[in-house]
């Protein structure tokens, strides 16, 4: 919709200065508003901004101006947004009739201006000052402060929708990302957890590894010195059963040798070259001899002969 009665090279100034009462529409902490406006709907190229008012909240303040050339457009659209770092979040708007500008003394109003929330209810206000030059009226002093009238414009509505879809979008965008690294926390904890798990299954093997290593040098060491004991045993039974012997053969033998000299010693055949003691008996060409005395006897000592060392028995 165009104004007839302005002139051409009409000039729009918008100062912006402050907001008061709005939507909270931030969850978390406070939300950055920002305005933004236009005289064009269907071009958002058109669209013009303030600076964002960090930790605003519900009362942001930017008295900011801008400069907008009038070629005969009849509505001024505006947006409050709060930025967000994903897609920014309608916090309100308004659509404001520019003949109450034009019909205005001296071409200036200003004003509150109803703001309305992206469901339709009125929620807080705006402040502005707009004024327009080359109109009819220019000399005129400007009104005081009043209160503005504002709209909302189907067309606007539609706008608002769709920053409102791209907006819940993007939350959801947030949310499903979000639910991703949700998800590959939990992945990541799992595998934490299942490394965890291999680490101390491996652990454990390998103190059952170390374990029946122990149990089985245990074992060959004992085995080792049951061996060692049992040859120890056999070794010493043998030289237990060796001295035995040894000593059963001495008294034997010295028994032997006792019975041999106790009993007049045994008779044996005459050795040319044998040894005799005194009282041992001999054959000689079948009759017995007793040694006289102790000798070692040569062949011509015959005891037919040696009768000194020899007599007949």
């Amino acid at each position: 919709m165009m104004l007839g009665q302005q002139s051409l090279g009409s000039t729009l100034t918008i100062a912006v200065h402050s907001a008061a009462n709005l939507q909270d529409v931030e969850t978390i902490g406070k939300q950055d508003p920002y305005f933004q406006f236009t005289l064009d709907i269907s071009n958002p190229k058109s669209i013009q901004k303030t600076f964002v008012h960090k930790n605003g909240g519900k009362s942001p303040v930017w008295n900011q101006t801008f400069n907008v050339p009038l070629n005969g457009e009849s509505e001024l659209f505006f947006e409050i947004m709060d930025e967000e770092t994903t897609a920014d979040a309608v916090i309100g708007f308004a659509a404001i009739n520019l003949s109450q500008v034009l019909h205005a003394p001296g071409g200036v109003l200003n004003a509150a201006f109803p703001v309305y929330t992206p469901a339709g209810k009125e929620k807080g206000e705006v402040t502005l000052t707009l004024s327009a030059s080359n109109v009819p009226g220019q000399g005129l002093a400007p009104a005081g402060f009043a209160r503005g009238q504002s709209h909302i414009s189907e067309a606007h509505l539609k706008r608002v929708k769709s920053l409102k879809n791209k907006e819940r979008a993007a939350d959801v965008g947030v949310a499903v990302m979000g639910g991703l690294a949700a998800l590959g926390v939990g992945l990541l904890a799992n595998k934490v957890v299942n490394d965890n798990k291999k680490e101390e299954q491996a652990h454990r093997e390998a103190e059952a590894a170390a374990q029946a290593e122990h149990e089985r040098f245990e074992s060959e060491k004992k085995q080792f010195e049951e061996q060692r004991a049992a040859y120890e045993r056999t070794q010493s039974e043998q030289q237990s059963i060796h001295t035995t012997s040894s000593t059963h053969t001495s008294h034997h033998e010295e028994h032997g040798h006792s019975h041999k000299h106790g009993h007049g010693h045994s008779q044996r055949e005459w050795d040319a070259v044998g040894t005799y003691s005194a009282g041992d008996k001999v054959s000689y060409h079948g009759r017995a001899y007793i040694c006289l005395q102790g000798h070692t006897s040569n062949p011509t000592w015959e005891p037919t002969q040696a009768h000194s060392l020899w007599r007949a028995d």
